[in-house]
């Protein structure tokens, strides 16, 4: 059996390459709208009077809410995140050379699930922000 494939129309491959750039981390369209994003608003606390007054569409988005909230604390800032942190930045900092100078690189190296994207993602964003304070927004990529 065999299938053809439509091709896309040029409209929905810009449009699936628009999504994309919102999606993934590896692109600089990505990674700003996670680097810029406000935080999350924390759901306000109710007591158990409150949220037995509320009418049950209500106490279901208060809930979601609240499994919002909870599914994306962090990350929280430990010695140990404290301490890469400051190491990136002297490495970071110390690779203003010209472009034909050696620059320093990084690889960090741990056990899967001890935070150590989490532990990058945190300094690259304050980074990110960093860089846009100094140096105003960049221009498109050419």
């Amino acid at each position: 059996m065999t299938t053809s494939k439509r091709p896309r129309a040029q409209g929905e491959e810009a449009d699936l390459r628009s999504r994309l750039d919102l999606l993934t981390l590896s692109r600089k369209e990505g990674f700003g709208r996670l680097a810029d994003a406000p935080p999350r608003p924390r759901p306000e606390p109710l007591s158990r009077r409150q949220l037995k007054s509320l009418g049950e569409a209500a106490l279901a988005e208060y809930n979601r809410g609240r499994r919002k909230w909870h599914a994306n604390l962090g990350p929280l800032v430990t010695p140990q995140m404290e301490e890469l942190h400051v190491d990136l930045s002297d490495i970071f900092d110390s690779n203003d050379q010209d472009s034909d100078k050696v620059k320093g690189g990084i690889a960090l190296d741990a056990f899967p699930g001890l935070g150590n994207t989490t532990a990058v993602l945190a300094f690259s964003r304050k980074l990110h922000r960093r860089i846009l304070q100094e140096e105003g927004q960049p221009g498109p990529l050419c």
